[in-house]
């Protein structure tokens, strides 16, 4: 009986509530988070976010001790066509976690974009500069924030940029890899420039994070917006030149024989994108110390 008491874990967060668990992000987030708490990852058809008051009643009859929201419609030329249902998902839902979170008086994480950012800067953002999106996505994920800002105080959101991961979802790096295997040409914007970010590094951070947050009432301050992002910025061309780098020597299945850089606007997108991008991440350093250590 001794033995069982004795080992019994303790969590820092009892119960954590994750959305979007099958996202780049949330798929890392679902085993990280564990040492952390119990992690309930619902899937979009029962946690749907175009449902306002469903999740209202979900989230309280679950009674989380952390909210970690990955969930957002993010492909940019769809939200385009969608702008509707964008703006439930990335403006409605933020607001309605940020309001419950704030009833059960529990810490919210949020993550947002580069994309919040017109690009035509030339030296890295901060978290003080203007924003001024360009596309349906970078105003949504903007509406987001100031949703969450309005509504709660226990927050963090986290903005990134270009994430990605090696081996799952549709992302860049998977896209390159299949099209060095598809065709011996392959063409990639040289024009708009940005720090690709690992998913699992994004994770990771978020988990250092939240291992050093104290609870509200041992007197947090470090609640509000933050960016974070991969250490290097290139273009896309850049990006693709190094993923190909990479992976060359390991695959034999490698059919491209040339990479060309291209302009947006030969590429010929419907849908505005900021040419620069690059976050500074030197506050979210200065106040969480170690979050780059494993990257």
């Amino acid at each position: 009986m001794t033995n069982k008491i004795s080992q019994k874990i303790i969590y820092k967060y009892p119960k954590i509530l994750l959305t979007g668990g099958t996202g780049q992000v949330g798929q890392e987030l679902r085993h990280m988070l564990q040492p952390l708490g119990e992690v309930w990852s619902p899937n979009r058809k029962y946690f749907n976010l175009a449902e306002s008051e469903s999740l209202r009643q979900k989230i309280r009859d679950y009674q989380p001790d952390l909210i970690v929201n990955t969930a957002a419609y993010t492909e940019v030329d769809q939200v385009e066509l969608n702008s509707e249902l964008a703006y439930s998902v990335n403006v409605e839902s933020p607001r309605i976690l940020a309001e419950e979170a704030c009833n059960l008086k529990i810490p919210l994480i949020h993550y947002s974009t580069d994309y919040v950012f017109d690009g035509i800067k030339r030296e890295p953002y901060t978290e003080s500069d203007k924003t001024n999106p360009i596309n349906v996505y970078g105003k949504t994920k903007l509406e987001g924030e100031m949703a969450i800002q309005e509504s709660h105080g226990q927050y963090l959101i986290l903005r990134t940029s270009w994430v990605y991961n090696l081996t799952r979802g549709r992302n860049f790096y998977t896209t390159m890899l299949r099209l060095f295997q598809e065709k011996e040409v392959v063409r990639v914007i040289d024009d708009q420039i940005g720090k690709p970010t690992s998913a699992k590094f994004l994770a990771q951070a978020t988990v250092e994070i939240l291992l050093q947050l104290r609870r509200k009432e041992e007197g947090e301050n470090r609640w509000g917006v933050y960016h974070i992002a991969g250490k290097e910025q290139m273009s896309w061309y850049g990006f693709a030149t190094k993923i190909y780098k990479e992976v060359e020597s390991e695959s034999k299945c490698i059919k491209t024989k040339m990479i060309i850089p291209i302009s947006s606007e030969e590429y010929g997108s419907n849908v505005d994108r900021p040419c620069y991008s690059v976050l500074n991440c030197e506050r979210i350093q200065k106040k969480f110390e170690n979050i780059y250590k494993k990257y």
